[in-house]
């Protein structure tokens, strides 16, 4: 069935419309946040020191931590704010700081949440024009959108409230002037190069991971450049990308120091571990990448991920080898960046989350849906061609209904905070910024470290890793210590536990919540108040989750509803 260029594209803003619906639906129903996300609101917006060492903070001095009021359009603090952080470039984080500099004083999701729909929106439009391109065909380019669209990758993509929308628009940006100035054939022009030099520009600026995923398109272009000889092309797409990663140096310098020396990445870990728990570790890693692609895009079922992957793989050595058909030379600018991307990735990120992945899912997602396609076109009743279309809309409405998104959460009652202050102890990990939004509900909130670490987790964490194959060698807590610290040797341990004791304020008070972080020793912090202070009656409001609600970790230690123990202590 042939469409027309008009229809497609109101096709295509039906399926935009419905995905981002969707995508409203679950962030309405939103309730918490990753620990990231809190962080895009403060490094945003906000050079605010929140008093952390057995001192009060009030729910003005969280919204100050939060929002853009006094650092309104100040750009200079947003870039001041990621030199400390060392992990990202600016140019998110100033798109954040400029919504929310509209709104002063406001805390809210929707505002980074409005870029992420501004950004879906054109990483959708990118990716049915790059569908189309690949296959010449606009319903298949459709049908290669809609399978997106309406999956589990796309919605998380899209409430996740990080820079990853960005990265993926910016992503399918590049991708699509790549083939497009692959299609010029020695023809290309200035306005070409100033499209795609704005591309690199902002691409870097906004995630480094950009640099990867550009280079492995880039790679595609060039070999294919060279085959058949295009150099002017090649020499254009060559110098524009130089320029363009020369002008975001320019504008950021500190992206050479943040990509080779900053805190993210597996150089960043000073490692004590045996040499087998590091690869049963990276097994470990690769099992949890594939559960997630499962999870974005198959139902959350691994094995159907692994029948599809296999059908896909079988059908390109038929159709190579026993057909003699070859792979159009576009469809390798999809299928190298997509699948070396994700390999690459779930090999040496820092932490084991889908977030990583998310600018090549949408490449992966084509991969398959146009590896259905050439597959139903063997089938010569072409009656039966519409049942690829039938089963991805099915498979997409079940998804909706057996799968939930990440962020989103959900269960917590600390929303509804039992008392008028609270008290917040933790280590030098700074495990408070995760609950800061919750503490915008009290009436004062006191922060608090201890250095006296649990007594029981890593013997939890080795009982966690050794049921998920990785060999510990009782080591398992040395990695996850460098894991938490992600590199950050600075950090200063402190304890002001008997500062907190002695409080006046809190002595003076007949109740107050407790949240205890799981890094903490909670014993300690128990005695601490009822030996100190009046506060000798306590009982548990919510409990931490257990471990064996996650496969992975990682996802324990940020996640907002885990990580705490949380108690009204009274008198």
């Amino acid at each position: 069935m042939k469409l027309s260029n008009k229809t497609s594209r109101i096709v295509l803003a039906v399926i935009i419309l419905i995905s981002l619906a969707v995508s409203f639906v679950f962030m309405a129903v939103k309730q918490g946040y990753h620990e990231d996300e809190l962080l895009t609101y403060n490094l945003a917006n906000s050079s605010k020191q929140l008093g952390v060492d057995a001192q009060w903070n009030s729910p003005e001095d969280f919204n100050e931590y939060l929002t853009a009021g006094e650092h309104r359009f100040d750009y200079q603090n947003v870039i001041q704010n990621q030199i400390i952080d060392a992990s990202h470039p600016p140019l998110y984080y100033a798109l954040v700081h400029t919504v929310c500099s509209f709104f002063p004083g406001l805390f809210s999701r929707w505002l980074a949440f409005a870029i992420n729909v501004v950004m879906m929106t054109g990483a959708l439009i990118l990716l049915y024009h790059i569908g189309k391109r690949v296959t010449g065909v606009n319903l298949y380019a459709l049908i290669g959108v809609g399978g997106y669209a309406f999956s589990i990758a796309c919605i998380t993509t899209t409430v996740y409230l990080r820079m990853y929308a960005s990265l993926t628009f910016w992503v399918l940006a590049f991708l699509y002037m790549s083939l497009r100035l692959y299609d010029k054939k020695n023809t290309v022009k200035i306005t070409d190069c100033l499209i795609l030099l704005a591309i690199v520009v902002c691409g870097i600026l906004t995630q480094y991971y950009f640099i990867l995923c550009a280079g492995l398109i880039g790679l595609v272009f060039l070999i294919f450049k060279i085959k058949e000889k295009c150099f002017k092309d090649l020499v254009f797409y060559i110098l524009t990308a130089v320029v363009g990663a020369g002008i975001a140096l320019a504008i950021y310098p500190y992206i050479i120091s943040n990509v080779l020396g900053g805190n993210r990445g597996l150089g960043s870990l000073e490692l004590n571990i045996d040499t087998v728990t590091i690869i049963t570790f990276f097994i470990y890693k690769i099992f949890c990448y594939v559960k997630i692609l499962a999870k974005d895009m198959f139902l959350g079922q691994t094995w159907l991920l692994i029948v599809c992957a296999v059908c896909v793989l079988a059908s390109f050595f038929y159709l190579r080898f026993a057909k003699k058909k070859k792979l159009p030379r576009k469809a390798w600018f999809i299928i190298v960046p997509g699948v070396v991307y994700f390999i690459g990735i779930a090999s040496v990120s820092p932490f084991n989350s889908d977030r990583y992945v998310m600018a090549s899912l949408p490449l992966l997602s084509l991969l398959f849906t146009f590896a259905f396609i050439r597959m139903v076109n063997l089938i010569k009743n072409v009656k039966l061609h519409p049942v690829l279309p039938a089963a991805m809309v099915l498979a997409s409405a079940l998804a909706f209904v057996l799968v939930k998104p990440y962020y989103i959460y959900g269960t917590t009652n600390l929303y509804q905070p039992q008392t008028k202050s609270c008290v917040f102890v933790g280590t030098a990990m700074m495990e408070w910024n995760k609950c800061v939004d919750k503490f915008l509900n009290y009436d004062s909130t006191m922060i608090a470290k201890t250095t006296e670490m649990s007594k029981t987790l890593y013997g939890e964490l080795d009982d966690f890793a050794q049921k998920r194959g990785v060999i510990t060698n009782g080591k398992i807590g040395s990695l996850a210590e460098s894991f938490m610290s992600n590199g950050d040797v600075e950090r200063i341990a402190s304890d002001s536990l008997q500062k907190m004791a002695a409080d006046e304020k809190l002595r003076g008070l007949d109740e107050v919540t407790v949240y205890i972080s799981r890094l903490a020793d909670e014993n300690a912090v128990i005695d601490c108040l009822t030996k100190n202070t009046d506060l000798k009656q306590y009982e548990l409001i919510q409990a931490d989750r257990d471990f064996s609600e996650f496969y992975n970790w990682y996802d324990y230690f940020v996640e907002t509803e885990s990580y705490c123990n949380v108690y009204r202590f009274y008198k």
